[in-house]
């Protein structure tokens, strides 16, 4: 029997969802082309559990976190605010953290249905506080990122745009500032490396940055690259292991210039040492940013790359258009998911801010 998916694609004007059979894929939000659940609105985050592919969280940006248990068909509110990330703990399906802006993080411990703030996190010195800071209003800093360590859950890394990082060792109780060596505190993702219990990297509007261990301050690791404004990492584990960049040119303000982002996804299968362009397949500059690579919940040599031609933080305007990829080989080769046809041709999404991908029965 085929493997079945679903892809829950966060855009600038709703979440759409669509349902894959081999290579033969069908939206679900209603009858017309790409009818989104919660239309007009921006959907910034969404992140499933591991063990009940069926669960799914979805931020809306100024109106909260919700929540399907039926695989999509029906969005419960579970937490009110203005969520930018929502991450669900690699160990434990039950334990799910929710970031805002402003800086704020709340954990719910029974699948998302009752919620607590870490109040910690607002009580760090105001010298770190201070940096908490957004260009745009209502220039409140947000939580752009969670990062829970799979093998020590108790260890919780923030990415704050903009803001740098913090950590905690002891699931939020406590937090202290490891920003030192950031050029520029505008943090988009933050992973462990593969292999390493010290050294981590961290995606930033201004570079990219390795530490081994954070506290000793951020070096730049971008041998190889061409890029200087970076934003989705993961790591794929396997006989090879291997991590994945999204990057791009310049700063979003100046995206509409002739040939757009120059989004590019890079890898390194040394650790982060080197990074090589990879994409058989991709536009080797491609208009759009890649904001989003997700893991196949199948496959360990299969991520997809979600494509958005918008600049996070510009919300006014109608979006541009958005674009999946999928890799079965480790990045190597490359090819568009094809997610609805009109006539011989196929149709192209809202441009997509986030994407997740689910196992479906």
């Amino acid at each position: 029997m085929a493997e079945a998916y679903r892809l829950y694609a966060g855009t600038q004007a709703g979440m759409i969802l669509f349902r894959g059979v081999a290579d033969i894929w069908t939206s679900m939000g209603g009858s017309r082309e790409f009818e989104p659940y919660f239309k007009d609105r921006v959907v910034d985050s969404v992140y499933g559990c591991k063990n009940s592919p069926e669960i799914v969280f979805a931020g809306v940006t100024f109106d909260g976190l919700y929540r399907t248990q039926d695989a999509g068909r029906h969005w419960q509110r579970t937490l009110e605010g203005d969520i930018r990330w929502v991450t669900v703990d690699p160990t434990d399906d039950r334990v799910i953290y929710a970031g805002t802006e402003p800086v704020h993080l709340y954990r719910s411990e029974d699948g998302g249905g009752t919620w607590e703030e870490l109040k910690s996190l607002t009580e760090m010195p105001a010298e770190v506080q201070y940096k908490w800071y957004f260009p745009h209003p209502p220039h409140q800093g947000h939580v752009r990122h969670i990062y829970i360590d799979p093998e020590d859950s108790t260890c919780i890394y923030l990415a704050l745009e903009h803001g740098g990082i913090v950590r905690s060792f002891d699931r939020g109780k406590t937090w202290e500032d490891v920003s030192e060596g950031l050029e520029y505190p505008d943090i988009h993702m933050i992973v462990r490396s593969p292999g390493s219990k010290t050294k981590y990297f961290t995606a930033t509007s201004r570079g990219f940055f390795r530490a081994d261990p954070p506290e000793k301050g951020w070096k730049r690791a971008e041998k190889g690259m061409e890029s200087d404004y970076f934003h989705d990492v993961i790591n794929l584990p396997g006989n090879r292991p291997a991590m994945f960049l999204a990057a791009g040119h310049g700063s979003p303000q100046y995206w509409d210039r002739p040939g757009g982002v120059d989004g590019r996804i890079y890898r390194s299968e040394d650790g982060g040492e080197t990074w090589r362009q990879v994409g058989a397949g991709l536009p080797v500059k491609h208009t759009a940013m890649c904001w989003q690579l997700a893991y196949n919940p199948y496959n360990t040599d299969s991520i997809f790359a979600a494509f958005g031609d918008v600049a996070r933080g510009h919300t006014a305007g109608p979006p541009g258009e958005g674009a999946i990829y999928v890799t079965y080989d480790r990045g190597d080769t490359w090819e568009e998911v094809g997610l609805q046809k009109r006539g011989t041709k196929y149709l192209r999404p809202p441009a997509i801010r986030v994407l997740w991908a689910a196992a479906d029965d």
